[in-house]
Order: C-alpha cells, then sequence, then structure tokens
C-alpha cells in the first residue's frame, strides 16, 4: 500500500527562459473551495518560450523528505495537467536541472485533463519535477497543472525474482504475474490489460542456454559470443547476443518453410536464410513500428527501401518473400494449417500485437514445429530499461493459460529475450 508523502511543494515554482504563468487570484481559489459544481481550479497555468527543449516550470523536491525513506522504498509522483497547445515533457532531475532521474513523459495536446505517474528511478538524486516544450516545431507549449503529489511504496524499488538463482528452473505463473505489475508501475501501465484478467497458473520451463544443444539433439554447443556470461539482459542485443541462440534453434530443426513477423532490416531473416535451406515469408509495416504515441520507433531504418536490406545485400532474396502489411490485417487462409515448420514472432510489441501474431502463428504452424518469441525477458532490471519486453511478457501472461495445452514444451532460454514453444505433434 502506499503513502502519500509532501515531498514536493508547489507554492514557489520557479518559471526558466521567459516562460509565462498565471496562478488563479485568492477569490476563484475561494469561491472554488466553498461552491460545489465548479470546473476543476489549476493551480498554474503556463505558456512555455519558443524553442524545443526549452525548460519552463519547476518544483524543488524535498531532498530532506527522500532520504528518510529506506534503500528499497520506491517513489511515484503523480501530476495532473491538461495540455491545450504543443507538446509537454514531464520529469524528475538532479540538482543539475537537466540530467534525469526518472522517465521523462511526453504529454501531448488533449482537451482531457490526464494523470502522469512518474516512478523516480534514483529517490536520491531527485532535486526538480521539470515541466518542458517538447514541440519538435518549437511553438510554445500551453498547458495548465492541477495537481502534484507524491506517494512512496514501501520495499518495492527492485523486484528479486527467483529464477536470477540458478537452481530454480521453472518460472511460476503467480510470480511472473507480480513482477508484470511491478515492472507496469514504473511505465505507468503503458499498455491497457485485458479487463477481468484472471491470476495466471501456468508455469514455464527454463532451459540453461548451455543445455539447449543437446535438448535440440545436437552434438556442438552454441556458439555464445565472449563475455555474455557477464553481460547484463538489459544491455542485451539480439544481433549479437540472441543471435547465436536463435542459430542453433534453426539448425537444430532445419526448416523447410519459416515465418517472420517483423523484418526490420532483415538481420532475421538472413540469419534463417544463412542457417538453413528455408524458404521465408517475413511480415513488416510499410513504414514501421509506432510508438504508443504514433511516432516512428526506428525512423527511417525502419520503413522503405531500408526494409529487408540486409537480406538483399546477403544475396539470399530469392529464398524471401516480403510481404508489407499490418499483422492484424495478414491473411492465413492461404496457406495450410501445417504450412510452417518455424515462427518467429518479432513484431510490433504490443500486448494486442503479439496476441494476433501469435494466433495467426498458430493457425500455420505444422504439428512439432517451432513457435519463437523474441523480447520475452522475465529479468526485473531488463524490463525496468525496455519497454518491448513489457509488452510480450503481458502478452505472455495474458494468454498463457490458453496457449501452453497447444505445446509439448513451453521453455525460457535463461539467458535470453527468447521463449520457445514446440507444438504438439
Amino acid at each position: 500500500m502506499s503513502r502519500r508523502r509532501r515531498i514536493i511543494s508547489t507554492r514557489l515554482p520557479r518559471l526558466h527562459n521567459g516562460a509565462v504563468a498565471q496562478r488563479p487570484s485568492l477569490l476563484a481559489r475561494t469561491l472554488h473551495a466553498i461552491l460545489p459544481g465548479r470546473p476543476r481550479q489549476a493551480l498554474i497555468a503556463v505558456s512555455t518560450a519558443p524553442g524545443r527543449w526549452s525548460d519552463a516550470l519547476s518544483f524543488a523536491v524535498d531532498a530532506a523528505g527522500l532520504h528518510a525513506l529506506s534503500d528499497n522504498d520506491a517513489v511515484i509522483v503523480a501530476c495532473a495537467v491538461r495540455v491545450h497547445e504543443g507538446r509537454l515533457g514531464v520529469g524528475l532531475t538532479a540538482d543539475d536541472g537537466s540530467t534525469f532521474v526518472s522517465k521523462e513523459r511526453v504529454v501531448r495536446a488533449d482537451p482531457a485533463t490526464q494523470t502522469l505517474r512518474i516512478w523516480i528511478e534514483e529517490p536520491a538524486r531527485a532535486c526538480h519535477l521539470l515541466f518542458r516544450n517538447l514541440e519538435p516545431d518549437g511553438k510554445p507549449t500551453r498547458f495548465d497543472l492541477f495537481a502534484v503529489a507524491a506517494h512512496v511504496l514501501p520495499e518495492q524499488r527492485s523486484f528479486a525474482a527467483t529464477w536470477s538463482d540458478r537452481s530454480v528452473d521453472v518460472i511460476e505463473g503467480g510470480e511472473l504475474g507480480r513482477l508484470l505489475e511491478w515492472a507496469q508501475l514504473i511505465w505507468d501501465t503503458p499498455f491497457p490489460r485485458k479487463p477481468g484478467d484472471p491470476p495466471i497458473t501456468t508455469s514455464i520451463e527454463i532451459v540453461n542456454v548451455e543445455d539447449l544443444p543437446s535438448l535440440l539433439g545436437m552434438h556442438t554447443p552454441a556458439e555464445l559470443p565472449p563475455g555474455v556470461k557477464d553481460k547484463a539482459l538489459a544491455d542485451w542485443k539480439m544481433e549479437t547476443d540472441d543471435a547465436p541462440i536463435l542459430k542453433c534453434l534453426w539448425r537444430a530443426r532445419a526448416p523447410r518453410r519459416h515465418l517472420e513477423f517483423g523484418t526490420w532490416e532483415g538481420f532475421g531473416a538472413t540469419l534463417v536464410a544463412q542457417s538453413t535451406s528455408a524458404e521465408i515469408w517475413t511480415l513488416n509495416l510499410p513504414e514501421g513500428e509506432a510508438a504508443t504515441d504514433g511516432t516512428s520507433l526506428y525512423a527511417s531504418t525502419d520503413a522503405g527501401e531500408s526494409i529487408g536490406w540486409r537480406y538483399r545485400t546477403a544475396g539470399v532474396a530469392a529464398r524471401v518473400h516480403q510481404v508489407l502489411c499490418d499483422s492484424r490485417n495478414f491473411d492465413t487462409s492461404a496457406f495450410a494449417a501445417d504450412f510452417f515448420d518455424t515462427v518467429l514472432i518479432d513484431g510490433g510489441h504490443t500486448p494486442d500485437v503479439v496476441e494476433n501474431d501469435t494466433e495467426k502463428a498458430l493457425r500455420v504452424l505444422r504439428p512439432g514445429g517451432l513457435c519463437v518469441w523474441h523480447d520475452f525477458c522475465p529479468d526485473p532490471d531488463a524490463l525496468s530499461r525496455n519497454l518491448a519486453p513489457l509488452g510480450v511478457v503481458q502478452a505472455i501472461v495474458e494468454n498463457i493459460d490458453r496457449w501452453r495445452p497447444l505445446f509439448d514444451r513451453f521453455f525460457w532460454i535463461r539467458k535470453s529475450w527468447i521463449l520457445v514453444g514446440e507444438r504438439k505433434a
């Protein structure tokens, strides 16, 4: 249970770079307090100065109040704002006023009041609650601030997953659900949850990466890059760290036909083509994956001619069928129910898209075939620092009780960002 703490005072705001602010008069505040049914009264109305990244308004944080917390207490600052024009950035900064000790939240113009819950990553360093202009064209942003409050969550700054212990060989569903809830606090629930979603009961097996070749019937170990043993999962990269593991999976199964959700530059398709003789179908949005605010996540590398350039450069394009469409509109009726031997789900990372791609993969994956989800990473540090695995983990949590009976084996490869399901024979 959270405790509300008076860590930030809104009485003495500081204006920056010529920003203009107005507070309601004493009369307006009095009438609002005594007369029922009046519209909500803003604490302060602000117009930022022109210029993207221009600081506009800040409030001091009570450092003594934060230092009084225990080492594992979490702090969330809630701000209620209404942005009339432009784009507003809100976050907690260190004493230099520019180094963020929280994720900066971006708020677009909207007639509704929006409440942001900002997780302070480093409470001991938090000194300012900062509001600044993020409008790309540099025009001023106008916004109203209605409320600021700080909430302390005792003993919730970190999450200790039992499977960080190498002796633990299973991810219990209930604990995975609790990890998801904790990570959603950090990100302020970026993806809607399914209504009435019950606690999951299904567990996920853990296979250590060094045991994977023998599990797959191979006699040679996976060729992992040097130093990967000590690398944090939060810093993991598909191209360098997961690629040897994926290559091991593809070589072991030697698919004739492979389906991939998410082409991007074509690294995944190239890896399959160079590891096997498979014919490959790969899907991608024509303009690439977008963030929740509609902006491109990967800019020019995930659109137009950049899509799939790696497999074309590698000379394997003759075996690749590039499909440009929203996977939610992908028609699987052209394929038989046992058409594909392997599937890689690595397209959109929101839970609804991961669910869609999985459901469509299951319609065309043969018995005994492999379904592989990339960006499944049940590591607390990775989930707190990367949004993509949060969406994938949420999709698995919300659907695993339905999907698990369709597979003979269902396991996470430790350590990696890879979840594998072997379709029932």
